[in-house]
């Protein structure tokens, strides 16, 4: 029973911390040129999300 809970709740926290880093991964819209600018600070942190969610996989394999 808690294998199932710790993987669910794995899970959760996989799907949760990627779709965070797809909203943090979007362009910024620059008004006055008329452009979308790239934006590396919350590229950088979706990049830090996606990380962790690398390794919270990688655990929940070693622990299940």
């Amino acid at each position: 029973m808690m294998k199932i809970l710790a993987f669910i709740s794995g899970l959760i926290v996989i799907v949760f911390l990627f779709f965070l880093a797809k909203a943090l991964n979007k362009p910024i819209y620059n008004k006055m040129h008329n452009v979308w600018n790239d934006d590396p600070y919350g590229r950088t942190i979706a990049d830090g999300c996606i990380i962790i969610a690398i390794a919270t996989a990688f655990l929940l394999g070693l622990l299940l």
